[in-house]
């Protein structure tokens, strides 16, 4: 933080330098119109009385963005983290964001849907697991909806929506364009990319837009032969409790036993910057302008592999684990979408349907689990082969998660320049998510990580799920969501300057889960096959403990007072109101019921000015939002979420946006967001009784958690960029550039529980620094960057692999390895791009 205060103050003192310059008027220049389509249609940014934070095409290739991790750097009201550990590599695609502090921590595939909507064009591309991380280019604008957006988007959109928005096929105009760059992070590895689009016009209606992009990221992870030994490793060799006691429990780690009999080393898997990511994927849209009427398709496809794992232990050292296994993920998606456009007399008809399809697969070491469950439960001495021997602890977890997703959307939306103006809609939607996660113990020097007759040193086969090898677990489960809405928003112009806008919007859920979760039969525990009722449903499971539905409905309004004081100052006072649906838990533990629908009811008083000729554009608002019966998950027996509405938050926040354009010459931008979010009860584990003091259970065995005041997780109380770009003076067609930005956050939290959160950690302040020099030639570009200037091992996210403390929620230690994921080291790069 220290290093970027100063380069925070440089680029702010060069603002004045950069007015003075004004004087010249030739080389005075204005800020851009922003066009959005928040509200679903088509509106100035300064129109709009919704706290809307928007990245135009200009905005993302100044800044290089090329992903989430990039573009949530520079919209303060988003969060995020990236994995949170069971069974996890914490590759891109396992991010999860979060808006305006609305977080309670802890997410699961059977678990709680996003608070965060997703859009890409018009169609939700919302996954319950992790967001898709869509790759950024050719794109006209990402647009940052803050707070509750019930009212046009629904469930998913409690807290807020990202809408990424792709540039549209022109029938007037050939165009095409491309970009290359190549890239080293400094003492680790390279990386490059190519990019390009072209937009080809067929007729003089008709048009088609192609666009394709292939990355390579560098590795700069290390699994090394490394000590950390708290969790029992020494030099890259792990012992497990129970061989060094003779099937006793010892609760400690014991001296280093003779590898393969109880000892496991990565000798075979060690490797400097073993965490590469690769990334290609395409898109194509036809626009087909028929009168009145235009019909857009559109296709998109994206294939992410990673390998290794993209934490590190802190106590082996910075950037460098010590892990027993393959680590490799896949993320394959495509969405093919069609939206039709036209005029029904003067109201404006638009219909929106897609299908997005996203297939993920993940290979984890899991050893973690094996060894702390082993330590302070001696689970162990249940882990034996066919010969009745023990089996070493290394565990593996197969993860595949197949989504699909079907939405469908019909709109109408009276003239604009009527006194009184609406827009009514219909919405339905399918979500399916096959849920398959498969935790082996294949024992050591196996054959396959998924299970194989051929590994005698494997699980044997009575404790295995009977329809797989050496499978301790299994979870094989579909989950399908299915949500149908009606909504309507209208504005009245009382006067010329003062107008009143309402909405509603009526919703229906209807949420099942049905398969399979657990151990096999034969197993010491309760979970899984003794629980079945049926024969197997799915695939590979080996029959049915599990078929639970949760349904519901209800309404959500929003209400929106604004005031135009003069054409280029605007007022506006907010009421709104978000949801989440309801779920169920899957745990056969007594007397946990499902959880039920949690809302955030949202006050808002904003402001939308440009000022000195649209000089400086000065947008903010302040809020408050309350959050009640939020959904709170966390783990219990046997590491299975169970997910509770535990208690009311309230957050209160300001954020302002500021844009100053003196000279032609200077554009400078602050972003920030302050923000309070904070729970008003305690929260607490099960039991009728709550106590006051932490560690000390009351009558009904119930351990304080969290007290009323604790800082939700994850969030921040300060987040915020500079940006500062100065064109240089032309010489001749070169026209050089220099662009610096900062950006920064206060430190956060990341469990909500105060007894986990001393175990796993919280998240240091960092700031980080970018820059950036270059200059554009005609229709050629080229620039050299550096990225993490000045090297800053910013932490993104902290977790442990499963549970930091006991299921039976009290606050003795269990997992007390935690991992950190930080941003990529410092990078530097060049980069060419041609426009035609």
């Amino acid at each position: 933080m220290r290093t970027g205060i100063p380069v925070a103050s440089a680029l702010l003192a060069a603002l004045p330098a950069a007015y003075a310059q004004e004087q010249a008027p030739a080389e005075t220049g204005g800020l851009q119109e922003v066009v959005v389509t928040a509200e679903k249609r088509v509106e100035n940014l300064q129109d709009v009385p919704i706290s809307v934070q928007v990245l135009d095409t200009k905005t993302l290739d100044q800044l290089n963005v090329g992903n989430i991790d990039d573009y949530v750097k520079f919209a303060p009201a988003i969060n995020y983290v990236r994995g949170e550990g069971q069974g996890g590599n914490s590759n891109p695609g396992e991010s999860h964001i979060y808006i305006r502090g609305v977080v309670s921590g802890g997410t699961n595939h059977t678990g709680s849907q996003p608070s965060v909507g997703e859009y890409l064009d018009e169609q939700p591309v919302t996954t319950i697991d992790g967001n898709v991380d869509v790759h950024i280019y050719d794109i006209q604008r990402i647009e940052v909806l803050e707070g509750p957006q019930g009212t046009l988007y629904g469930a998913s959109s409690e807290s807020g929506t990202v809408r990424i928005i792709t540039n549209k096929p022109d029938p007037s105009k050939f165009a095409a364009g491309f970009d290359v760059q190549g890239n080293q992070i400094l003492q680790h590895g390279s990386g490059y990319e190519a990019e390009g689009f072209v937009n080809i016009p067929i007729t003089s209606t008709m048009a088609v837009r192609l666009v394709g992009w292939d990355e390579h990221d560098g590795g700069y992870i290390s699994n090394v032969a490394g000590t950390d030994v708290n969790a029992c490793i020494v030099n890259g060799v792990r012992s497990f409790p129970t061989w060094a006691a003779a099937n006793g429990h010892p609760g400690v780690c014991p001296a280093q036993a003779p590898i393969g009999a109880g000892a496991i080393s990565n000798a075979a898997y060690v490797r400097n910057d073993y965490n590469p990511v690769n990334t290609k994927g395409g898109r194509g849209a036809l626009r087909w302008d028929l009168g009145d009427w235009t019909v857009t398709p559109t296709f998109m496809a994206q294939d992410v592999t990673t390998e290794g794992f993209f934490g590190y232990d802190p106590a082996v050292g910075d950037l460098q684990v010590v892990h027993f296994a393959p680590e490799n993920s896949s993320d394959s998606w495509y969405q093919g979408a069609l939206t039709v456009e036209g005029k029904m007399s003067n109201f404006d008809l638009v219909y929106s349907g897609g299908f997005f399809k996203r297939d993920t697969h993940t290979l984890a070491d899991y050893s973690d689990y094996s060894l702390f469950y082993d330590r302070v439960y001696g689970s162990g001495v249940y882990w034996t082969g066919n010969n009745g021997l023990p089996v070493m602890g290394q565990e593996l977890v197969v993860s595949r998660h197949d989504f699909e997703k079907w939405s469908h959307e019909l709109r109408l939306s009276t003239p604009l320049d009527l006194p009184g103006k609406g827009t009514v809609g219909l919405f339905v939607q399918r979500q399916l998510h096959n849920i398959y996660e498969q935790y082996t113990m294949p024992g050591y020097n196996f054959v396959s990580p998924y299970g194989s007759p051929l590994n005698l040193n494997g699980l044997a086969d009575f404790l295995s799920i009977p329809t797989l090898y050496q499978t301790i677990w299994l979870t094989d489960e579909t989950r399908v969501d299915r949500d149908q809405a009606a909504f309507a928003q209208a504005t009245w112009d009382i006067t010329q300057q003062l107008s009143l806008t309402g909405g509603m919007r009526a919703y229906k859920f209807d949420n099942t889960v049905d398969g399979f979760f657990g151990y096999s039969f034969n197993y010491p525990f309760s979970s899984g096959m003794k629980h079945c009722f049926e024969g197997a449903i799915v695939k590979f499971a080996p029959c049915t403990d599990l078929t639970q539905r949760s349904d519901g409905h209800g309404t959500v309004p929003l209400g929106t007072l604004t005031f135009k004081a003069t054409p280029d100052v605007m007022f506006y006072a907010t009421y709104s109101k978000g949801f989440r649906p309801g779920g169920i838990n899957r745990t056969a533990q007594a007397g946990v019921p499902p959880y039920s629908a949690d809302f955030l009811k949202n006050y808002e008083i904003g402001w939308k000015t440009q000022l000195f000729d649209h000089h400086l554009r000065m947008n903010g608002s302040i809020f408050r939002e309350d959050w009640n019966d939020f959904q709170f998950s966390f783990l219990g027996l046997n590491s299975v979420t169970i997910i509770e509405n535990a208690a009311s938050a309230r957050i209160t926040g300001f954020e302002n946006n500021i844009e100053w354009a003196p000279t032609r010459a200077f554009l400078g931008s602050l972003n920030f967001q302050w923000i309070n979010p904070y729970i008003t009860q305690k929260v607490c584990s099960g039991g009728t009784q709550c106590p006051d003091v932490f560690g000390v259970p009351s009558a009904t065995g119930s351990y304080l958690w969290a007290p009323a005041g604790t800082h939700l997780p994850i969030t921040p109380d300060f987040k915020g960029s500079i940006i500062a770009r100065f064109n240089l003076t032309p010489m001749g067609k070169l026209e050089p550039y220099f662009q610096g930005n900062w950006t920064y956050q206060s430190s956060a939290s990341v469990q909500l529980r105060v007894d986990q959160g001393g175990i796993v950690g919280s998240m240091p302040p960092y700031a980080l620094v970018d820059l950036r020099l270059g200059a554009t030639y005609d229709n050629l570009t080229g620039e050299l960057y550096l990225t993490n200037a000045f090297d800053r091992l910013a932490q993104l996210s902290r977790f442990t692999q499963t549970a930091p403390t006991k299921f039976d929620g009290s606050p003795t230690p269990v997992d007390t390895q935690p991992y950190i994921v930080p941003a990529q080291p410092r990078t530097i790069g060049i980069k060419v791009g041609m426009r035609f």
